[in-house]
């Protein structure tokens, strides 16, 4: 009753307050419901919604209201404050989704608090969603700063332009779950690019960083902070080990090419998006990184029964390759851990001492092609980069159970629901995120009161490398493995908005999702009424 009687005085207090704001104020308000036939709901029902339904379960409803008002608004500042609350049946609670302040100060932007929102996004509604920095999950507390739209450069003649930021987030949800995990977290992110201005085709070109660091362990240890490593993924003597030699913190990170093309009739966007989680992705160069999201939006402006085309095809299995990360030393050898080839002063004794070798002249060179044919099985080490998994951090790259990037990728929550069993390693927290697929999106209207919008998503699921062997530095499979052979499945969702002749702020939204295939089979619907007034 509490959130019922907060949601009451925000209505009440907004209306007072927006018959002297000259329009200044918005206000939505929705009442909710969804159903299913499995314990896993269709994905497009729950999936790139900010993580207001949960995933799991066979109905839920909710209220929600959110509210908006311009604080100010001149040549030089603009602040937009705005605030939303939920309550969910299923989670027994209300729960303030947002509570955000936006705006701008001269040419940069800004935005406090947790926002729906996310300035790298194309269109989430149409497309399977951004790889990273979603609007899958729950708005993250954070601060961001930076320039969220293209700022032409006046001294280049508005030929270039230019945006990027930087945010500081604050995971505020439960994470402990396992002694490899850990709980208040921090999330370091920035983006940056570069376009061609002044044509009409515009390519551009930009990466997008996303690190998680800090935290407390379940044995109540304090992960030390040192934010330059992590702003610059190096190593960290301050919090030594792995990370000291390898780079402080989690990371992902993503390439983002494309180009934006105006036509008098149509507008049309097409990327092609590389995502990596270390240096032998980062260096696209290198060759190792084959993963890629490629995407094409269309926007016709003539053609009312088509607003909106997305079409999309991914693969994200490959992950820098088979190979193990590192080089190791072999099992029963009294020193164990990594192999750094650049520390060894004599590498003929080196392979005689190790591996009973007997050599003569060897190099690091003849090392690392020995290492590779015998100990990696001929891959290059570097491999299974495991996206949006990383060792020091269990839970991921989610937040309060929902993917903070694409939610093609599954979580051991939602695995478990439909595989059948098998022995897990039970180190990381995605168990599916070798993926490949094809995605369709379209929206438009039927008439004027109706419109549509369709998605059909068709995904090849391959598991993870941390599972499919006994580890991400192992070689030793495990048996049995659901996703020994790829599983197959397909998403699809089609929503119906019917704006009420008896009143034009009220709409009636119906969504009806099917997934069906080797995974499981779920079909279910939401229903949302929704008010929108004007003040």
């Amino acid at each position: 009753m509490k959130i019922v009687k907060c949601i009451t005085a925000l209505i009440v207090c907004l209306n007072i307050t927006s018959l002297s704001a000259q329009r200044k104020a918005q206000l939505d308000i929705s009442l909710n419901g969804i159903v299913s036939s499995h314990d896993v709901r269709p994905m497009w029902l729950v999936s790139n919604e900010w993580g207001q339904y949960q995933q799991f379960g066979s109905a839920e409803s909710m209220v929600s209201a959110g509210a908006s008002y311009q604080l100010l608004k001149n040549d030089n500042f603009s602040i937009l404050g705005g605030l939303r609350a939920n309550y969910s049946t299923d989670l027994q609670k209300g729960t303030l989704q947002e509570l955000f302040i936006r705006g701008k100060a001269w040419f940069i932007d800004y935005s406090l608090g947790k926002e729906q929102y996310s300035p790298l996004l194309y269109n989430d509604r149409l497309t399977s969603g951004q790889f990273l920095m979603s609007s899958n999950a729950r708005p993250i507390p954070r601060i961001t700063v930076g320039f969220f739209d293209y700022l032409p450069l006046g001294f280049t003649k508005n030929w270039l332009e230019i945006k990027g930021g930087m945010s500081q987030g604050w995971l505020q949800d439960d994470r402990i779950q396992k002694s490899n995990a850990a709980n208040d977290l921090l999330l370091h992110e920035k983006f940056a690019y570069v376009r061609l201005g002044n044509t009409k085709i515009q390519p551009y070109a930009g990466l997008v960083h996303s690190a998680l660091y800090g935290g407390t362990r379940p044995n109540g240890t304090e992960i030390p902070i040192d934010f330059w490593a992590t702003f610059t993924a190096s190593g960290s003597a301050k919090l030594g080990g792995g990370e000291e030699t390898n780079a402080a913190g989690a990371h992902m990170g993503m390439w983002d090419f494309g180009f934006n093309w105006s036509h008098q009739q149509v507008d049309v966007h097409f990327y092609l998006q590389k995502p990596f989680a270390d240096g032998s992705g980062l260096y696209i160069n290198h060759g190792q990184n084959k993963d890629y999201i490629l995407g094409l939006t269309i926007y016709p402006k003539d053609l009312p029964w088509l607003k909106g085309l997305s079409l999309e095809t991914m693969r994200t299995d490959y992950q820098s390759g088979e190979g193990i990360p590192d080089p190791l030393y072999p099992e029963g050898y009294e020193k164990q851990g990594i192999i750094w080839l650049d520390e060894i002063d004599d590498y003929d004794q080196f392979m005689y001492d190790v591996f009973g070798q007997e050599t003569s002249g060897w190099g690091k060179d003849e090392v690392k092609n020995y290492l590779i044919e015998n100990e990696n099985y001929g891959h290059q080490y570097g491999g299974r980069d495991d996206y949006m998994n990383n060792i020091s951090y269990y839970n991921g790259w989610t937040y309060y159970g929902m993917n903070m990037g694409t939610s093609l990728y599954h979580t051991a929550s939602k695995v478990k629901k439909y595989a059948e069993s098998w022995e897990e390693f039970n180190q990381a927290y995605y168990y599916n995120n070798r993926v490949n697929g094809f995605h369709i999106g379209a929206e438009g209207c039927i008439t004027k009161q109706l419109t549509y919008r369709v998605k059909l998503t068709y995904t090849v699921n391959k598991g993870s490398y941390g599972e499919k062997y006994r580890g991400r530095s192992s070689w030793e499979k495990t048996e049995p493995y659901f996703f020994t052979e790829s599983k197959k499945q397909l998403y699809s969702m089609l929503e119906i908005n019917w704006q009420l002749p008896i009143e034009k702020n009220l709409m009636l939204s119906g969504l009806v999702g099917v997934d069906s295939g080797e995974l499981y089979n779920s079909s279910g619907c939401r229903f949302s009424l929704i008010y929108t007034p004007e003040l």
